[in-house]
C-alpha cells in the first residue's frame, strides 16, 4: 500500500481534537427484555462443539420481515469506521453510513497514517460504500452462499476505536429501514452476539463497515447495525454485496494464499484471525474527516503533492 505521509498530520489532528466514534445499529432500540447474559462469556464451555453447524434453510427474503429503524443522523465531527479489502489492487468495502457526508476519507496503517481514499461509489440501495486507494493489501473472497438458521459467523475491525472481534450466529431476517441523512429500505441478515474480544459490553460502534465472514474465512456481508441491550448485529445481505461490486466493476479476489487459515476460525480462536487481518492491512481503520478545516487541509496537500 502506497502511503501518504501529509495524511498522517491529518490523523493526528482528528486524534486531537477528540473526533467521535460513529455510533452503529439502533439509536433509540426498543425496550425488549434483556438477554440472558450468560450469552455473553467469553468461556470456552459455552461455545458450541461443532462450530458452523447449522439448522434450517434461512427463509427467503420477504416483505413482512420484521423492521429495524435505523436513524442516520448529520455527522458534526470526525467518526471512524471499518474497511475491507476486496481486490489488492487498491479496493476496499465499507458501509455507506460512514463514508457519507464525508470531506475526506482516508484509512488508517497500522504505523498511525492515514492513506486518501481517491474514489468513493456509496450504493443507492444498501449501507455499502466500494473505495479506491492507491495500492492496496491482501483481499477476501466474497460469496453468495444458501445461509441456514444458528450458522456461526464472525465479524473484524474497530469498535469503539479499538481492534475487536465478534462471534455470532444467525437468527433469521430483517429489514432495516435507514432513516436521516439518506433514506433506505434493504434486506439484513440478524446475528446473535455470542462472544466478543475484548468484552467491553454489547456496544460495538466503530465496527460497522467491517466483514462478516464464514468459518471458511469467505465474507458473506457487510456489518452495518447492531442493537446493544439485545445483544444483535445486522449485515447485509449476501446478495447485496455482490450487487455493490459488480455494479462498480470490481471482480474480487483470485488468491488468498496471504490470507490467515481459516482453522482459525472457531468460537475459541477466531480474535487471532481477527489479529492477523488487521496486520495485513486487509480489515483497516476508516476515518471519515468533516469540517471546513478538513478541507483547507485536503487544498493544502492537494498542492504540496500537485
Amino acid at each position: 500500500m502506497k502511503f501518504w505521509d501529509a495524511f498522517a498530520l491529518i490523523l493526528l489532528l482528528a486524534v486531537a481534537m477528540g473526533g467521535k466514534l460513529y455510533r452503529d445499529g439502533l439509536q433509540h432500540p426498543p425496550p425488549d427484555r434483556r438477554p440472558d447474559p450468560r450469552q455473553f462469556l467469553p468461556s470456552v464451555a459455552r461455545a458450541p462443539a461443532a462450530p458452523g453447524v447449522s439448522g434450517a434453510p434461512l427463509p427467503p427474503e420477504s416483505r413482512s420481515d420484521p423492521n429495524i429503524f435505523v436513524k442516520v443522523g448529520i455527522k458534526h465531527g470526525n467518526v471512524s469506521g471499518t474497511a475491507f479489502s476486496v481486490d489488492r489492487s487498491g479496493i476496499w468495502v465499507t458501509a455507506r453510513h460512514v463514508t457519507s457526508g464525508c470531506d475526506l476519507v482516508g484509512l488508517q496503517t497500522p504505523d498511525g497514517r492515514l492513506v486518501r481514499v481517491r474514489r468513493i461509489a456509496e450504493q443507492r440501495d444498501s449501507d455499502i460504500s466500494v473505495l479506491w486507494t492507491l495500492g492496496g493489501a491482501p483481499a477476501l473472497p466474497v460469496v453468495e452462499p444458501a445461509l441456514h438458521l444458528g450458522e456461526d459467523g464472525y465479524s473484524f475491525g474497530f469498535p469503539k476505536g479499538e481492534p475487536g472481534d465478534v462471534y455470532a450466529r444467525i437468527i433469521g431476517r430483517r429489514r432495516m429501514m435507514a432513516r436521516g441523512r439518506y433514506d433506505t429500505e434493504e434486506p439484513v441478515i440478524a446475528w446473535t452476539q455470542i462472544r466478543r474480544v475484548p468484552d467491553h459490553g454489547a456496544d460495538l460502534s466503530g465496527i460497522s463497515g467491517g466483514p462478516w465472514v464464514n468459518v471458511a474465512g469467505e465474507v458473506i456481508g457487510v456489518h452495518v447495525a447492531g442493537a446493544p441491550r439485545r445483544g444483535r448485529s445486522y449485515s447485509t445481505a449476501p446478495h447485496s454485496l455482490r450487487v455493490a461490486l459488480r455494479r462498480t466493476g470490481v471482480r474480487g479476489v483470485s488468491d488468498t494464499a496471504d490470507l490467515p487459515p481459516a482453522t482459525f476460525l472457531t468460537p475459541v480462536r477466531f480474535e487471532t484471525y481477527g489479529e492477523e487481518l488487521r496486520q495485513k492491512e486487509t480489515v483497516a481503520k476508516v476515518y471519515c474527516l468533516v469540517g471546513e478545516q478538513w478541507r483547507r487541509l485536503a487544498r493544502h496537500t492537494a498542492r504540496r503533492n500537485g
